[in-house]
């Protein structure tokens, strides 16, 4: 089994966790120890087995439909070789063969209030 970093930002914790539970997708709450301030409000591992034929096509599923539910949504994948790829507007075939080389996630959303 292998796992995923993602980094939740702003109000994306409820939403995003929200969608990865109904969607049966496994994932715990990293603990983060740190002295100064962090950015991320949480850090999730998401797992996936890699017996699967696309071991996370279903995190690019649920990827895809968070996006698109919202516009103040962004998702912002690094690659193990450092590459930063914008999810937005990617099909979920596409997010599949970035995440299957990421090194880790940044989930955002900004909500109405905090979006002038």
């Amino acid at each position: 089994m292998s796992s995923l970093s993602l980094h939740l930002f702003k109000d994306s914790s409820a939403s995003f966790t929200e969608e990865l539970s109904a969607n049966g997708i496994e994932f715990s709450r990293r603990i983060q120890l740190s002295e100064a301030p962090m950015a991320a409000g949480w850090v999730i591992e998401v797992f996936s087995a890699v017996k699967e034929a696309t071991p996370w096509g279903a995190l690019a599923v649920v990827i895809v439909a968070w996006l698109r539910a919202k516009s103040s949504r962004k998702v912002i994948i690094t690659t193990k070789d450092n590459t930063v790829v914008h999810a937005e507007g990617l099909s979920v075939e596409q997010i599949t063969k970035v995440l299957e080389n990421a090194k880790n996630a940044e989930i955002i959303e900004i909500s109405p209030k905090n979006n002038p």
